[in-house]
């Protein structure tokens, strides 16, 4: 009992801590006012938010992915491994960037000519997470039939508005984030 114990301690102080702070690597020695409002926002996020710590991490993996922010990817796959989610579930959620790029992009096109008739289905293949990781992943591509159509999705299911709310602004942060990187 005393070793079981021992162990899931330790378990819950990895958990703990892995989700205590955003790591320095990803400010890359910035200072500014700038990097810190944006550590704050995205802390306050993944802690303090209506979202899970699981959608959070999985929600972050996706948009950091989605633009290439190496050190947030790196970081959301730590809190998902110390949440003991899967790797097939975090790799899933990587490839919904992928997928809701490709889609985003195309509906952006449609969106823009409204010519549904000229141009057919789109006959796209790929398969999102969920409509949380859509939803956010639209928010950061700027896709606005995207946008509204997975808002809808969620509030359907009876997603309430904070949530939503707070993946709308995780995909915000994590857009600053990834422009400060590139100033650095």
């Amino acid at each position: 009992m005393g070793k079981s114990l021992r162990r899931f301690g330790e378990r819950l102080k990895s958990t703990v801590t892995a989700m205590q702070s955003v790591p320095d690597s990803i400010f890359q020695g910035q200072e500014s006012r700038t990097a810190r409002g944006l550590r704050q926002n995205l802390q306050e996020l993944l802690e303090h938010s209506s979202l899970t710590p699981e959608e959070s991490g999985l929600a972050l993996l996706a948009i950091a992915t989605g633009v290439e922010h190496d050190a947030l990817v790196h970081y959301a796959r730590e809190r998902l491994a110390a949440l003991r989610v899967s790797l097939e579930r975090m790799q899933q959620a990587a490839e919904s960037a992928a997928v809701m790029g490709m889609l985003n992009v195309y509906y952006s096109f449609r969106e823009v000519l409204r010519k549904d008739e000229e141009y057919g289905p789109p006959r796209l293949r790929g398969q999102v997470e969920s409509d949380m990781l859509g939803f956010a992943l639209s928010v950061l591509n700027g896709c606005e039939p995207c946008i509204v159509g997975h808002e809808q999705a969620l509030r359907d299911a009876g997603v309430g508005v904070e949530k939503i709310h707070d993946l709308a602004k995780l995909a915000a942060v994590v857009k600053g984030l990834k422009t400060l990187s590139a100033i650095a």
